[in-house]
């Protein structure tokens, strides 16, 4: 007969549940669109009336691993954070770092220019300037 290791229910994981289960059906229809992910990060969207404005923390997702896809009506942000203990042979006592891919996708009311957003990364936090199309004066 095995003997399995004994885990006991915490509340504070299943409370981190609880809350995960009620933000992903609420926010969930308001902006991701797509396969989910173990995780996804969460992100911001501000709007001016020349730009929309855009930031999303993605610690330990390398810059040069996001994808960012502008079209003239939407968002999309998608990349992988690879997580793990250094040490191979360490047996996890609390883990509460998610790891994964991640795809988000945004509508976005006005038309975008695609070809001139501008993105950098500061701390783990991805910015992303996206320039709104300028609307046609009639003379």
């Amino acid at each position: 007969m095995s003997h399995l290791p004994w885990k006991p229910i915490r509340l504070r994981n299943l409370e981190q549940q609880i809350d995960q289960a009620f933000d992903e059906l609420i926010h969930g229809q308001w902006g991701l669109t797509g396969p989910s992910g173990v995780w996804q990060p969460d992100i911001d969207i501000y709007e001016t009336t020349d730009n929309y404005f855009v930031e999303a923390d993605v610690p330990g997702v390398p810059p040069e691993e996001i994808h960012v896809e502008v079209n003239q009506h939407s968002l999309s942000i998608s990349g992988t954070r690879h997580t793990g203990c250094v040490e191979k042979s360490a047996q996890g006592v609390c883990i509460e770092r998610r790891k994964g891919s991640f795809y988000r996708r945004f509508s976005l009311d006005q038309a975008v220019d695609p070809h001139h957003v501008k993105r950098e990364a500061q701390s783990g936090t991805l910015i992303l300037r996206i320039p709104k199309q300028k609307l046609k004066q009639q003379p």
